[in-house]
């Protein structure tokens, strides 16, 4: 009895290492991939597993979170060219965990790799003003060629943004040069073209207040006539009309100057013929 009692001691801690090694909890994200002698047996999803301890293993556990990689800068000369150093980063979501693992020996360097290849050759095609514009189009172009390449190592290619794309230092300073002249360019029109808008409203005033005056003088002519039209109706004589409109025309004046403070002496004609004979004379003269 003695000796049955360290035995089973033995044999239930066995038992427990037993339990605990084929006991596999796979957290949330993430895939294991289980090889039974050797050979790809299945994959487990997230959640509790058994598998045979001493001959099933755990070859690899693979996330399926999205990741990103970095793409480090490289020098790359355009269609003009001109010597660009840029670089890159790639998201990406492992869909088929198997072929990930089995597939392509580093899955990580193989996409570095192959974006830095397309890159090259795409940016290599464009000249160095279609590349500073067509970030979009780059990107788009090295996900559709990553695809292709991608589907058998079972990822999926969500995106590939171009992060930086650096041009030589005299390129630089050469398009700064061309922005600011551009923009001096801009700021000249733009002035010029104010000057000429108020230029035109000057001369568009100055022909609307001539117009004016014109009507003015037009209009008080008009009353004129028409007062002396009416004064030769009411006295029958065009003549005596005309002494009348002019003798109270000087009436007025000689009030408005006896009312001014400069005023000291005002002289007056004996009448209002001898008004008109002055005045018929300094016409003559």
């Amino acid at each position: 009895m003695e000796n049955i009692i360290p035995l089973l001691i033995v044999l239930l801690v066995f038992l427990i290492i037993l339990i605990a090694a084929s006991v596999k909890i796979v957290p949330q994200k993430e895939a294991w991939i289980v090889e039974r002698l050797g050979k790809y047996h299945r994959t487990l999803t997230a959640g509790l597993h058994f598998i045979v301890p001493f001959i099933d293993r755990i070859r690899a556990k693979v996330s399926l979170k999205e990741q990103v990689l970095d793409i480090p800068k490289q020098e790359v000369i355009t269609k003009d060219n001109v010597v660009v150093r840029i670089d890159a980063v790639c998201y990406f979501t492992v869909v088929k965990p198997e072929d990930a693992v089995y597939n392509i020996e580093n899955l990580e360097y193989a996409i570095v790799q192959t974006v830095q290849t397309n890159l090259r050759d795409i940016v290599g095609s464009m000249e160095l003003d279609e590349i500073l514009s067509s970030r979009e189009k780059i990107n788009a172009r090295i996900k559709e060629v990553l695809q292709g390449a991608s589907s058998t190592w079972g990822i999926l290619i969500n995106r590939v943004e171009v992060k930086e794309i650096e041009p030589p230092a005299n390129i630089v300073q050469a398009m700064s040069m061309l922005i600011e002249a551009d923009r001096k360019k801009r700021a000249m029109i733009t002035e010029a073209e104010g000057k000429k808008k108020a230029a035109e409203l000057e001369a568009e005033g100055y022909k609307l207040a001539k117009w004016q005056e014109a009507e003015a003088i037009e209009r008080i002519g008009q009353a004129q006539a028409n007062a002396i039209r009416s004064v030769s109706e009411a006295v029958g004589s065009p003549e005596l009309a005309g002494k009348l409109l002019i003798g109270n025309d000087y009436v007025k004046s000689v009030e408005k100057v006896a009312n001014s403070q400069n005023s000291k002496v005002v002289l007056l004609p004996p009448s209002v013929e001898s008004l008109l004979e002055l005045l018929g004379r300094k016409r003559e003269s």
